[in-house]
């Protein structure tokens, strides 16, 4: 991944399975903390710490909540075909 915060207007794309280091990582380029991160994406505070530990499945829902609040595009495969969203 990429390290450099993207040009103004664009955001990260993640392509593949959004493991919990990566989602660290983009949290902490963000400049956000957990607590933040969990208010702008409606989840819980505990619950953005255990994904980030790779203690709780993330579902696609909540994938979709995290990426929107962090400002990274999604990027699904669906019988080979690359569809961006949400």
């Amino acid at each position: 991944m990429n390290k450099t915060e993207p040009a103004a207007g664009q955001c990260w794309t993640i392509s593949g399975m959004l493991t919990g280091s990566k989602l660290r990582a983009i949290r902490a380029l963000r400049g956000i903390t957990q607590a933040d991160l969990a208010e702008k994406a409606g989840i819980s505070q505990t619950a953005v710490a255990e994904f980030e530990k790779d203690k709780r499945d993330l579902r696609t829902s909540t994938v979709v909540k995290l990426c929107e609040a962090l400002g990274v595009q999604v990027t699904y495969k669906v019988d080979g075909t690359e569809i961006t969203g949400p």
